[in-house]
Order: structure tokens, then C-alpha cells, then sequence
């Protein structure tokens, strides 16, 4: 499963459990505290604040983790919109509000801990849910690029692959575009591919000239064959193959130069397996006639 849908609104799994999981936080919140409001005291007011100190603590020991990106990329600490949390280190930002609720002699403590961890819990349980068992392989047919010579995403030659699919009329895609393509000039470690969704060779090559892009990396795949075999609901997003193949990680919407980074690294440690792609060829979407 790439995401969650609600009517027109799609979500990353990730950032839907996140979503969840502050739900659950403030209405659990606000149940435990009951008596003590009913006693009259005030302690839901530590609720805002303990969510604000949580996240901004999150996202530090996120930047934290990958400072070798972003010290290079200062101004991508700021891109929360691409998502990029440590839950461990969030936890210590709300166990500093709790120690202040402490010293001011507020009863918030318990049902401050209990909340968070109970939105913790179903974050991850609903992560857990939501993986596929079903994974299909890469397709084995060929696909078309800019530079007229066919492409093979399952011919891996022993590197990993990362897989991004766009298109040049969604804004996320545009917006990381960029930064993708200076990373594939980059990195040795993996290859990666820019598969465009539905589009004639004349509007990509039109919107990479637009942006200074180099076609090099660009597959072709005019009917969104690859968004229907795994299953996105929209783009961008980004697929993690190891060497052998196998998808490993999903990545529904505008990524982070520092998620990707560290998914390439993941994919760089596990030892390839035998077996590439599957014996599927129904995705026909990118055949050479």
C-alpha cells in the first residue's frame, strides 16, 4: 500500500499514521484528564504545548541523524512539508514538558505519557497493517527513453535501483525533480530512474529543457503502467529495489534529499539475493513497437 485516499485527498502511510497518531493524542488527552479538569484543574493546557515541543524535538534529531545532508543543505531543515521525524527523539522533548509539569506541581504527567505512547502504538501498528505481503517484481519489458536506446528495469547488473515516477504538470514532482537528478549524477551506489506517467517524449523533453535537465536518466511509460502495478495512488513516488530486484521501501509524495540518501545507504547494505524481477511481462506500458 502506497497511502491512504479519502475522497480526493491521498496520503503517505507514514504521514496518515502521524496524522493519527496526534488525533489519538489530543482525544486521549483530553479523556484522561477529565477529573482533574472536574477538580478544576487546568492541566489541558499542556496538551499544545507538549505536541509543538514533541515535534520540533522529532525533527531535530532527524536533521541531527543526517547532518552530513543538511549541513550541505541548510535551508532543507526548514521543508517539513517532505516529512523527515525521529519518534525517539520526540519522545525526549515531551518527557522535558513533562519533567516542567513536574516542577510547577501539575497532575498533566500521566495522561501527558499515556497519550503520546498510545499515539505511538497505533502509528505503528497501523504502519505495520498497512504493508503489502503481495509485492509484484519490476516488469520485464522494455521501456523507451529520450535518448533512444531501450531500458530494463529489471536488469539490475548488481545495483540496486531507486525508481521515481513523474510527471511535469505535478508540483511535488517539479519541486524535486532537481535535487533527484543531482543526486543520480552523484552516487555510484544505485542507479536511478525517472519513469514519467503518461506524457508524450515532446512535453518531457520540453519540461526538462525548462529546468536545465539532462535526459539521460528518463524513462518513458505513456500509460502509467508502473503507477498501476504498484499501486500508487498518485505522484510522485519513489520505489526502492535492492539488487536482486525486490522492492523495499515506498515513498509517496516530495521526498527529502536526506530520506533519500538514507534509503540508497539502506538498499547499499543488504546483500543481494538470486532472483530478478518476476515472470510477469502484463505491464506493456513502455514496449518498443
Amino acid at each position: 500500500m502506497t497511502g491512504i485516499q479519502i475522497g480526493p485527498l491521498a496520503f503517505d502511510t507514514d504521514r496518515f499514521a502521524f496524522i493519527l497518531a496526534a488525533l489519538l493524542f489530543f482525544a486521549l488527552f483530553h479523556l484522561l484528564t477529565i477529573p482533574q479538569t472536574r477538580r478544576g484543574e487546568d492541566v489541558r493546557q499542556w496538551a499544545l504545548p507538549a505536541a509543538l515541543v514533541w515535534l520540533l524535538a522529532a525533527r531535530a534529531g532527524y536533521v541531527i541523524q543526517h547532518w552530513d545532508v543538511f549541513s550541505a543543505h541548510p535551508l532543507d531543515i526548514l521543508k517539513l512539508w517532505q516529512g523527515g521525524i525521529s519518534v525517539q527523539a520526540g519522545f525526549f522533548g515531551i518527557a522535558a514538558v513533562a519533567f516542567v509539569a513536574i516542577l510547577r506541581g501539575q497532575a498533566a504527567v500521566a495522561p501527558m505519557m499515556a497519550a503520546a505512547f498510545a499515539g505511538w502504538l497505533a502509528s505503528a501498528a497501523f504502519v505495520g497493517l498497512s504493508k503489502s505481503r503481495d509485492v509484484p517484481g519490476l516488469p520485464l519489458t522494455p521501456f523507451r527513453t529520450l535518448t533512444g536506446a531501450p531500458l530494463r528495469l529489471d536488469e539490475r547488473g548488481g545495483q540496486p535501483l531507486v525508481l521515481n515516477l513523474w510527471a511535469s504538470w505535478c508540483p511535488p514532482c517539479r519541486r524535486e525533480m532537481p535535487m533527484m537528478m543531482d543526486v543520480a549524477e552523484t552516487v555510484d551506489d544505485a542507479d536511478l530512474v525517472f519513469a514519467n506517467q503518461g506524457e508524450t517524449p515532446a512535453q518531457v523533453a520540453e519540461f526538462l529543457e525548462t529546468l536545465n535537465l539532462g535526459a539521460d536518466h528518463i524513462a518513458l511509460d505513456p500509460t502509467s503502467g508502473l503507477m498501476t502495478r504498484f499501486a500508487a495512488l498518485g505522484l510522485p513516488a519513489t520505489l526502492f529495489f535492492d539488487a536482486s530486484g525486490t522492492l523495499t521501501n515506498l515513498h509517496f509524495g516530495e521526498i527529502s534529499r536526506a530520506e533519500l540518501m538514507s534509503q540508497i545507504a539502506a538498499l547499499d547494505a543488504i546483500a543481494p539475493t538470486a532472483g530478478v524481477g518476476d515472470a510477469e511481462t502484463s505491464v506493456q506500458t513502455g514496449d518498443i513497437p
